[in-house]
């Protein structure tokens, strides 16, 4: 019985095979060249990432951001504010450069006087949007206690009238950290200069330091009524 040749689609890919001539399937063998054709079929498509769609005629990497500092070319991933007036108004800039920004930025800046305070005040209250950038800590300073009030062991002249305060009062003076004055602007400047140092801005968002924040305000506050409260002229 010979065998006859023939070529037929099995399971869709062209195979050579051998027929009896009873119709028997002896044997078959992929055709020459059929297997680098396989090999060289495309793969699939890339799936899309949901939600974002890229135009056709654009490369992956034209959609990476560049570092918006003057001559850098690394790719930007961190965002920074542009102005106070403009927190969601981002500029993007690389590890290294956004560290520098962060440095230099000052949110109070062009702030004074009754302007400055409400701010800072605004800010533990959560009545504008804050932006976490910065990992510091705020640096501890030393203050003279000639009255011996908080147990320092420093000398000097204090005030007498402060001699016998309450106990509020010796805890709002040791949260400013001040010796007890009668300068009231002394206590406002010293009262500023905490409140950015553990503003919420600069210490990355940390509850802590919005805590710490709350408790100068009320400290501030009850000092400032109780000088005011002192210096007003008495009737008698």
């Amino acid at each position: 019985m010979k065998a006859r040749p023939e070529a037929f689609s099995l399971w869709r890919r062209p195979w050579s095979c051998a027929i009896s001539g009873a119709g028997v399937l002896i044997a078959c063998e992929m055709q020459d060249g059929m297997m680098d054709h396989i090999m060289r079929r495309p793969s699939r498509p890339e799936a899309k990432i949901p939600g974002f769609t890229a135009p056709d005629d654009e490369e992956p990497s034209s959609r990476t951001r560049i570092c918006e500092a003057e001559g850098c070319q690394a790719e930007a991933h961190y965002p920074a504010p542009r102005s106070r007036d403009a927190l969601r108004d981002y500029i993007w800039f690389c590890l290294e450069h956004v560290r520098a920004y962060n440095k230099s930025w000052n949110y109070y800046e062009g702030l004074q006087g009754a302007a400055l305070e409400a701010e800072i005040r605004r800010a533990t209250t959560w009545e504008r949007p804050s932006w976490k950038f910065a990992t510091g800590k705020p640096v501890e300073e030393i203050f003279d206690d000639p009255m011996g009030v908080f147990d320092f062991d420093n000398t000097g002249n204090g005030d007498p009238r402060f001699r016998h305060l309450s106990p509020e009062e010796r805890q709002a003076w040791k949260t400013l950290r001040m010796e007890p004055v009668s300068d009231l602007d002394a206590v406002k400047s010293q009262y500023k200069q905490l409140a950015k140092e553990h503003h919420p801005d600069i210490n990355g968002g940390d509850a802590g330091a919005e805590e710490r924040l709350k408790e100068i305000n009320l400290a501030y506050d009850l000092i400032r009524k109780s000088l005011q409260t002192a210096a007003a002229p008495t009737i008698s």
